[in-house]
C-alpha cells in the first residue's frame, strides 16, 4: 500500500465535497439595513449559480428574468462559472479514483500526477469568471434601459460585488444603506481552489512514491 497517496486522496475528497456546497449555497449577497433598526440586517438579494432569491423569500430563476431586468451578460457568465466548477468537481472525482488505485499499488500512468492541475485550473476559472458579474450587470442594465444613468444608483445593478451603497428611499424618505459580499458558494470555490494547488503539488513530489 502506498500510504503517501492518502493525502492525495483526502484532499481531492475536500475539494470534491466543498464544490459540491458551492451548488446550493449562495455566491454573493446584498443586504439592505432596516429602515426601522439601524443594526439589523435584511437579505436584500442573494445570487446563486442558477437563481436568485428576493427579499421576502421570493426565488427567480435565471431564464425567467423578464425583459425589463435582463440580465444576459451577468448569466453568461454564471453558467460559464457554474460550467468550470462542475468540471472540477468531475475532476475531483477523477482524482479520488486515481488515488485510490495508487493507494492499492496498481500501475498507474506517470501523467496522472499532472491531473490535479486541470482541477485547480478549473477552479481558478470558476471564480474568476465570477468576479467579473459586477461589470456584466451594469451593462445588462445599460442595455436594458437604453444606457440610462440610473444604472448607477439601482442597489442590483451596483458595480461591485464586495461593499457597500448608500441610496435615497423614497418610501422611507431616508437613506438606506446595502451591502455587497460574497456568500458560501463562492468561498467554497475559492477554498477549493486553494486545497487542489496543494494537492497537485503534493503529487508532483508523492505520487506513485514507494513506501520507506
Amino acid at each position: 500500500m502506498r500510504k503517501y497517496s492518502i493525502i492525495s486522496l483526502l484532499v481531492f475528497m475536500a475539494v470534491f465535497a466543498l464544490i459540491t456546497v458551492s451548488y446550493v449555497k449562495p455566491w454573493s449577497y446584498i443586504n439592505e439595513l432596516s429602515t426601522n433598526d439601524p443594526l439589523k440586517w435584511y437579505p436584500y438579494v442573494e445570487w446563486y449559480p442558477l437563481k436568485a432569491t428576493f427579499f421576502g423569500g421570493m426565488t427567480v430563476k435565471y431564464t425567467n428574468f423578464d425583459s425589463q431586468a435582463n440580465l444576459k451578460y451577468f448569466i453568461q457568465l454564471c453558467n460559464a462559472s457554474l460550467a468550470f466548477a462542475i468540471l472540477a468537481w468531475i475532476g475531483s472525482i477523477v482524482m479520488i479514483i486515481i488515488s485510490i488505485a495508487d493507494i492499492m499499488e496498481k500501475k498507474i500512468p506517470e501523467i496522472c500526477k499532472f491531473l490535479g492541475w486541470i482541477v485547480f485550473l478549473f477552479s481558478l476559472l470558476s471564480f474568476s469568471i465570477y468576479l467579473g458579474t459586477p461589470s456584466a450587470k451594469i451593462k445588462d442594465c445599460r442595455m436594458s434601459f437604453l444606457g440610462s444613468k440610473d444604472c448607477d444608483t439601482l442597489p442590483i445593478y451596483q458595480q461591485r460585488l464586495i461593499g457597500t451603497y448608500i441610496d435615497y428611499n423614497r418610501q422611507y424618505e431616508r437613506e438606506v444603506e446595502y451591502k455587497f459580499g460574497l456568500s458560501a458558494g463562492l468561498i467554497s470555490i475559492v477554498i477549493a481552489c486553494a486545497v487542489s494547488l496543494f494537492g497537485s503539488i503534493y503529487n508532483l513530489f508523492f505520487f506513485n512514491h514507494q513506501n520507506v
